[in-house]
This record gives C-alpha cells, sequence and structure tokens, in this order.
C-alpha cells in the first residue's frame, strides 16, 4: 500500500519533516527555501529538514535541490494509498498511515504542514501567515471565510506549537483563540537577496520589455487586495502635471477568489490613461527578475495587506529603496530605506514616487546594495537560530 523514496541523511541531528502538496502556493514554497538556507547555516544541534510529498511532485526534487525527499503516494490525491489513509485518519481521528511514515524515517516533529490530528506521538508545528479574511472579508466568500475560521481553529487546537511572521499576526492569533496563546511563537523570516551572477543586463532589459529610462518595480501578484490600482491612479496624476514615471509590474494575473480582477484593473488603467507608463510584464524569467530588481530606482509594495510582506524583505536583503503602503506589518518590518505612504492616498503616493527618483544616486545605490548583501549572511542565520530555538523549546515542554 505504502511506496516511498528516500534517502537517510548521513549528518546527524533533528530531523523535522515538511509536507509539500500538490499546488503548493509559490509564496510558501519561497518561505520554505529561505527557511532551509538559513538553517544550512546553524552548526549546533542542527536541524535537518525533510520534504515529505506525493509521488506525482516530480518536480519536487529540482525545486529543492539540497533538500531530502520522501516521496509517497499517500499525498497523491485519490489514489489507493491515499483513499486508504484519509478514510483510517476519520476513524482514528488523526493521520495514522502518514504518523507510521514519518516514524520510520526518523521524523519525529512535522511543521509548517497540515496537522496529523490529537494526541500523535509525532508533534506539530503548524503555521499561520495572516489573518487577511478578518481584515478584508470583501475579498472572501462567507464560505472561505468560515473555511479559514475553521482551518486556523484546529491548527491552534491539534499542533502543539504555532509559528506566525509577525507582532500583528501574533495579536490577531491571540483575540481569535486567546484559550492557544500560549502556543504563539513569533518567526520573522528573512529572504534571500535575489542572485545577480546570472541576472539580465540592463541593456538587454530594455530591449526584452521595451522601456527606456528610469522605472520602479512592483512585483506583487495581482491579487486585489495588494492594492495595484493606488499606482494607477497616482501615475494619472503625475501624468495631469507632465510628469512621467515608469512602473513595471510582474507577478501572476491570476486570482481564484477574483477572477474578473485583473481585467477590471487593467480596464482602470486604460482609463487613466497610464497604460504607457503602467506596464504589466507577468510572470517573467528569475534572471531578468533580478536585474529589474538591481536596476530599478526603487521596489512598490502599495498592498492593503499583509502577513510579513517577501518583497519587503528582498528589498532589505538587497539594500534596495522601497515605497511602502503605511500598514502595521510594514512598519515592523522596518526597511532601512523605506518610503511610506497611506495606502489609499494617490497624492501621497504620487509626492513619494517623486522624492526617491529625484534622490536616488546610482552610485550609492550599488554602494547600498553591496552593504546589505555583506550584511545578509548574519540576518540568514539569526532566522535559522530562532527556528531552531522554536524546535528547542517544544522538544523541552514535551
Amino acid at each position: 500500500m505504502v511506496e516511498e523514496e528516500f534517502a537517510l541523511s548521513k549528518n546527524g541531528g533533528r530531523r523535522v519533516g515538511f509536507v509539500l502538496l500538490a499546488g503548493h502556493w509559490i509564496g510558501g514554497k519561497n518561505y520554505l527555501r529561505n527557511l532551509f538556507a538559513a538553517l544550512r547555516l546553524v552548526s549546533s544541534h542542527p536541524v535537518i529538514p525533510v520534504i515529505v510529498t506525493g509521488k506525482r511532485q516530480v518536480d519536487a526534487a529540482s525545486e529543492f535541490p539540497d533538500v531530502e525527499i520522501v516521496a509517497t503516494s499517500l499525498l497523491d490525491r485519490k489514489s489507493p494509498a491515499w483513499f486508504a489513509r484519509t478514510v483510517l485518519a476519520k476513524a482514528f481521528s488523526k493521520d495514522v498511515i502518514l504518523q507510521r511514515l514519518l516514524q520510520q524515517r526518523n521524523i519525529s516533529i512535522l511543521s509548517h504542514s497540515p496537522h496529523l490530528g490529537r494526541q500523535t506521538s509525532v508533534s506539530t508545528i503548524g503555521w499561520i501567515p495572516d489573518f487577511q479574511h478578518v481584515y478584508l472579508p470583501e475579498f472572501f466568500s462567507p464560505k472561505e471565510r468560515a473555511r479559514r475560521d475553521r482551518e486556523f481553529l484546529s491548527i491552534c487546537t491539534n499542533c502543539d506549537k504555532v509559528i506566525v511572521s509577525s507582532e500583528c499576526a501574533r495579536a490577531d492569533l491571540i483575540s481569535f483563540s486567546p484559550e492557544h496563546a500560549h502556543k504563539v511563537e513569533l518567526l520573522r523570516f528573512v529572504a534571500s537577496p535575489v542572485p545577480l551572477a546570472d541576472a539580465t543586463g540592463l541593456a538587454d532589459l530594455q530591449r526584452l520589455y521595451n522601456f527606456e529610462g528610469p522605472y520602479f518595480l512592483l512585483p506583487n501578484q495581482f491579487w486585489a487586495h495588494k492594492n495595484h490600482r493606488v499606482v494607477l491612479t497616482a501615475l494619472q496624476k503625475l501624468k495631469r502635471r507632465n510628469k512621467s514615471i515608469m512602473v513595471l509590474a510582474t507577478g501572476s494575473s491570476s486570482d481564484y477568489r477574483n477572477p474578473s480582477f485583473f481585467p477590471s484593473l487593467m480596464q482602470y488603467a486604460a482609463e487613466c490613461n497610464v497604460l504607457d507608463c503602467f506596464r504589466v510584464l507577468g510572470v517573467i524569467p528569475f534572471e531578468d527578475l533580478s536585474g529589474l530588481m538591481r536596476d530599478a530606482t526603487a521596489l512598490i509594495n502599495p498592498s492593503r495587506f499583509e502577513g510579513w510582506s517577501t518583497t519587503v524583505e528582498e528589498a532589505k536583503s538587497m539594500g534596495k529603496q522601497i515605497l511602502l503602503s503605511d500598514i502595521p506589518v510594514h512598519r515592523e518590518q522596518a526597511p532601512e530605506r523605506g518610503f511610506f505612504f497611506p495606502p489609499e492616498d494617490p497624492d501621497a503616493l504620487a509626492e513619494t514616487l517623486i522624492a526617491a527618483e529625484n534622490g536616488f544616486d546610482r552610485q550609492q545605490d550599488a554602494a547600498m546594495q553591496a552593504d546589505a548583501r555583506a550584511r545578509f549572511p548574519e540576518r540568514q542565520r539569526e532566522f535559522g537560530e530562532a527556528y531552531q530555538r522554536i524546535i528547542c523549546m517544544l522538544e523541552q515542554e514535551l
């Protein structure tokens, strides 16, 4: 029934499992890559991550080349093994078959993954990225909000620890489920700076994407809460003042919660007459994105809500300027080269764009990038050590 492929680690240390299901969201994969890279810098009492995934997830090994992979049909939805596991999990109120697999692979902790149920012999650490559905309920259907509430309560009830990425999220979780406040642990993740060794040169980027001169980069998914609309309005106001500023936007245009959002956004861009200075590049090769981040005047994150912004963390790790919506979590992230503006105030954003462009010096920017990259390994190691402390606390409490 159970078929697995695995390679036992020869390094010793605490083996911690991370379940990677089909369709795992891109942000979650990037989070895990950053965490695993940070753990490799922690030498004492090492934590060794092990990815547990389905056999149909053929890309797992290439996406995580330095991490041990346990592939099992137990995680292949609607396979015979998956059906058997599901039936037994309902019968025993815990995932007994997956628990047995983890124990066989000497994995005593499951982290950032679906929990195994109650009273399991494998400890579990849940992860709740944010409570966006509470703050922006208009972006979720009633069914989706109810599902998230049930899922979050189940994590709080069944997991031994629950990780959040910000003090904002910690306060939200305690308000949501105060009886589980003792389980909450803060782990602020640190994002790796994009590698520049293979980054596309500026001249090639200008030729590929048909732009010239200075530009700002908005590297967010096209989801409603990311608040691209305020950027369009700001560009419209600048254009009326005969001030032209180029914004390049990257990221997926698909939002399962609101399929009509992207077309409506582009319709608004046309109404604002800013299609010439708001260029949507979509999902682009990583080496192109790296080059665009390196050479941008600044990054922009106008989001109305974040759990802990990867865009902000990448700007910090790269030493780049970033224009930020003035929301609590962005203030908590506190980027050294941050410019803040109210998320619903296009006039303030317009002035911030002008200030950032006027104050930009390419030599200074290169020096700041070099300094941030030099300081990054220490920040990354601290991230790994913070996670290791959570593992140690969990072991002491059990």
